[in-house]
């Protein structure tokens, strides 16, 4: 079998966990790893995974320099959520003619919020042969991938409606963090209001994604402020206990408009008193789909396994700057 060869760009969170599971499958191979932090760069790779084994992989903080002395056929790509911060290492990556799959959320359908800056990728990326998409679990399948799938038996979809129900407890730290867990009510507004913490990251890219695949002409899509969850109990969290009154996560809702009515909803609901967790899509057509994930999907794990059940795809695929609508369905790897 040959591996699709593969470097880590971010040696954090995700991009560890993604490491974790590509040391252990067959059809990868990790050939190189990067990050700008001093206390990682010159450790082995895998000396930050699960049983701290060596990998033979130094982490390095000069990606040009890497791209040029190893042989890689994709890039995965864990550091920031906003296209025009990532930009410049998704840059290098086409410059190496390296396939890149990032979880940077805006890249998942950048095309309404950075006009330029994907026509710029998609031209390059088309120049040096390479593809570029941005995926994980939200956006990239549940909220916008999942609900068009869905819509195959449909003969006419007139509306969809997507909810998550998440226990943010489960989640790793920095989300806790970023839903303003443990904040007062009034701490919470105000680290929203000045982009402190942001909440969920993605649920414009998702409607535009379904709003494209349908080939909807939308009147507005809007995303209304991230709403605090209070607790009205005291609840145990990664960041502490949670007072009664205190902020336990959010609830971030979008919607878009056609014709003057609502066509497609996405509400996300993220905290640490969540009772019952799923993931559901209500699709209202001829006929009817309603499809309800019991007990939802995690995640840290979702957002892992869909990038690397990417990876295969996105090299094959056609060059360019790709969505995950656009790409055969990702399955399960090896």
């Amino acid at each position: 079998m040959e591996q699709t060869k593969i470097i880590i760009y971010g040696c954090v969170v995700m991009g560890l966990r993604v490491a974790e599971i590509l040391s252990k499958k067959k059809s990868f191979a990790i050939v190189g790893a990067i990050d700008i932090d001093p206390e990682l760069v010159g450790k082995d790779l895998g000396s930050l995974l699960e049983g701290d084994h060596n990998l033979g992989i130094s982490i390095q903080n000069d990606p040009v320099e890497l791209f040029n002395t190893v042989d890689a056929d994709a890039v995965v790509l864990t550091t920031l959520s906003h296209l025009k911060e990532v930009f410049p290492q998704i840059d290098q990556c086409i410059q190496a003619n390296l396939n890149v799959v990032s979880t940077c959320e805006e890249l998942s359908y950048p095309w309404d919020r950075e006009p330029e800056l994907s026509r710029k990728i998609d031209d390059q990326a088309k120049d040096k042969g390479v593809t570029v998409v941005g995926t994980g679990i939200n956006p990239g399948y549940l909220m916008d991938t999942l609900p068009l799938i869905l819509t195959a038996p449909c003969l006419e979809v007139q509306s969809i409606k997507v909810s998550r129900m998440m226990d943010s407890s489960k989640r790793r730290i920095p989300f806790q963090k970023k839903i303003g867990t443990g904040l007062s009510p009034e701490v919470f507004r105000n680290k929203i209001d000045n982009k402190i913490i942001t909440g969920h990251v993605g649920l414009l890219e998702s409607i535009n994604m379904v709003a494209e695949g349908l080939g909807w002409k939308l009147d507005e899509a809007v995303e209304l402020p991230p709403e605090p969850v209070i607790a009205d109990r005291e609840v145990d969290t990664g960041l502490g206990l949670v007072k009664p009154g205190d902020v336990l996560g959010l609830v971030s809702i979008a919607y878009a408009t056609m014709g003057g009515e609502k066509v497609i909803t996405l509400e996300f609901n993220a905290n640490a008193g969540v009772d019952e967790e799923y993931d559901e899509v209500v699709i209202e057509g001829i006929p009817n789909v309603h499809e309800l994930i019991i007990g939802g999907v995690h995640g840290d794990i979702g957002t892992v396994a869909v990038t690397i059940n990417t990876i295969p795809r996105a090299v094959q695929f056609e060059p360019g700057l790709i969505l995950m609508k656009d790409l055969p369905p990702a399955i399960a790897t090896s």
